[in-house]
């Protein structure tokens, strides 16, 4: 084996009460270009781990002071993410599969083999490396996703997103539109054991009801008119982990029947399918509708509500917890001004009586939405009192008017685009079966999807 083939030139730890055991191990191992360090028993094994950065650790079982699998676990204690491979002689290998269930990533017989001990190292070495690349990764989505805000209100929620998390139970999200709901669902995941699998959200308002039922189950080619091929749907593609689904509230009754049997199946038949499909996926809702006053009205099932309301975690509304105004706004801002590479920014003092006093109608996303307008057109590198105001006053002539009803032609145009976005999808991104599907001219489609700036290579 040529000694470029080793990826990694890292540390690592012979372990063994044998001399020529060591010095064998050390010199394969310094041909390969990786750094040794040698201890001759147990105790002093400990010690190397304790105090030197260590990445693999080559371990014999029998050794003085203290024995081979009390190294791994007080090693283990000590550096939970730090490999062992076991170095077992044939008195040992029942030992050493018992250290493998303890934690050992493998076991290596002796007489030991240059090539097989090398492969051990390399496989070891390299998950490691992935699973600080998911580690980082995964912290780097907390950050991203991280809740701000200090008040009692807040804290309360933090301490039911921390109890959620723990579980597998199901929960339904409730506050007003612009409080954070996904934010909240997405910490619940990130902390979870779902964590390193996919989170799927999906807006139940956003999709028509015609094709709601094939976008949660997916469907099967030839099942209707445009299916040409086969589409899993967000149930299968949040498979192990978790599925949002925002919006519940607007669900049709006929799809909350079938959404209810799925969760209580685990399985889910898509549309056209005669095989069901187990799945294992955590369901995390939410809604800014009052589902009781639904249930009463007759427009939400009362076993489908028990159902996803384990844990219940309602955000309050942004006026009600003023105090959170000021990091949530200096956090906005220090966001906008690292993603667009500009020197840092500041609000001037006199900002926040008036941010304080503020009705906040869309709450965080409207904070965030003001915060991101006065930073764009701030020509300083401090954002002052005057210039806050006249953004609020043009984006809502008064705190207290209510929020504005779409026109027709802007609906419809919504309706449209989420429409033709979803076909294109059922039929993998291809113009002429799409325009098929929904009754078009290929011509009239394109001039559709330029119309309503749909790129089909973006989606």
């Amino acid at each position: 084996m040529n000694p470029q083939d080793s990826q990694f030139h890292e540390t690592i730890l012979i372990v063994d009460d044998d001399t020529h055991v060591r010095e064998d191990l050390h010199e394969i191992l310094a041909y390969h270009k990786y750094t040794c360090v040698e201890a001759r028993d147990g105790k002093e094994a400990l010690q190397i781990i304790t105090n030197q950065p260590i990445d693999l650790v080559l371990l014999d079982l029998k050794l003085p002071r203290i024995d081979g699998l009390e190294v791994l676990k007080q090693g283990k204690q000590k550096k939970p993410d730090l490999p062992f491979i076991i170095i077992s002689g044939q008195g040992t290998i029942q030992a050493a599969v018992e250290a493998t269930k303890a934690g050992a990533f493998d076991f290596v017989e002796k007489p030991l083999d240059a090539d097989r001990i090398l492969l051990r190292i390399r496989n070891a070495l390299e998950k490691r490396h992935l699973q600080r690349e998911r580690d980082q990764l995964l912290q780097e989505a907390r950050n991203r996703y991280r809740m701000v805000g200090n008040s009692a209100r807040m804290q309360e929620v933090y301490a039911l997103i921390d109890r959620a998390a723990r579980v597998n139970s199901k929960v339904l999200i409730t506050g007003e539109s612009g409080t954070g709901k996904e934010l909240v669902a997405r910490a619940i995941h990130l902390n979870s054991k779902r964590a390193t699998h996919p989170f799927v959200p999906m807006n139940c308002s956003a999709i028509p009801d015609a094709l709601i039922e094939s976008e949660l189950f997916g469907h099967v080619k030839g099942s209707f008119t445009g299916a040409v091929s086969n589409y899993p749907g967000k149930f299968m593609a949040a498979n192990k982990g978790t599925l949002f689904l925002d919006e519940i509230g607007d669900m049709n009754m006929a799809m909350q029947a079938k959404l209810l049997r799925a969760m209580d199946d685990q399985a889910i038949f898509p549309v056209g399918g005669t095989e069901p499909h187990d799945i294992d996926v955590r369901i995390i809702c939410a809604t800014h509708k009052d589902l009781p006053t639904l249930i009463e009205e007759g427009r939400f099932r009362e076993d489908l509500y028990y159902r996803i309301n384990v844990i219940q975690i309602h955000l309050p509304p942004l006026r009600e917890r003023t105090e959170d105004i000021q990091p949530l706004a200096e956090f906005f801002l220090q966001e906008i001004c690292n993603r667009e590479g500009w020197p840092e920014k500041t609000f001037s003092p006199a900002v926040w009586p008036i941010l304080r006093t503020y009705h906040w109608p869309g709450n965080v996303r409207e904070l965030r939405n003001i915060v991101e307008r006065v930073a764009v057109i701030a020509p300083g590198t401090q954002i002052e009192a005057h210039l806050v105001t006249e953004v609020l006053e043009n984006v809502r002539p008064t705190p207290f008017e209510p929020e504005r009803i779409k026109p027709l032609r802007e609906a419809r145009q919504e309706f449209e685009r989420e429409y033709i976005r979803h076909a294109l999808i059922v039929n993998n991104k291809k113009i002429l079966a799409t325009a098929r599907a929904i009754g078009l001219q290929r011509s009239h489609l394109w001039k559709k999807l330029k119309q309503l700036g749909i790129n089909p290579k973006n989606l």
